[in-house]
């Protein structure tokens, strides 16, 4: 009897050491083909950045749209933004204003993808351009010029 109950008690510590050792090997094959698959897809590799267009209207609160000319607009841009990233953050960004139309008060700014959002919340920084108290309101985000300016063909 004690011999049978020893027998159990084996067969029961093998059975359980065996689910213990498959379950590991499983999590750990799991745990490989993650690792693998986001390697071969680039993840730990460096990212080329690429340009992202923010297309953005001007909104005056007081004054007049058209004593806003595009320099004095690409100048309160770029404060705003190396007031909020300093001038590493602004050299690494590099925002353009690429176009702005001063009768509609239209505009895009060309900026690295990584950088778009810092880009976004620097316009939401910019009050004052050229004496015409303003507000930046980003309407749209494309991949290409060409499709930012005809978006603003459209808007």
């Amino acid at each position: 009897m004690l011999l049978e109950v020893l027998v159990a008690v084996a067969v029961a510590t093998s059975l359980a050491s065996l689910y213990i050792s498959l379950a590991t090997y499983l999590r750990v094959r799991r745990a490989l083909r993650v690792v693998r698959g986001a390697l071969a897809k680039g993840v730990g590799r460096l990212v080329r950045p690429r340009r992202r267009y923010v297309v953005f209207e001007v909104v005056p609160i007081s004054g007049d749209l058209s004593s806003v000319s595009r320099e004095e607009l690409e100048d309160a841009l770029a404060r705003a933004y190396r007031e909020l990233n300093g001038l590493v953050g602004l050299s690494l960004a590099r925002p353009t204003l690429v176009h702005y139309d001063r009768s509609r008060g239209l505009g895009v700014l060309a900026v690295k993808h990584l950088w778009r959002r810092h880009a976004i919340l620097a316009m939401s920084l910019v009050r004052e351009v050229g004496g015409v108290r303003v507000l930046l309101n980003p309407l749209r985000t494309t991949g290409t010029r060409r499709k930012a300016l005809k978006y603003l063909e459209r808007f």
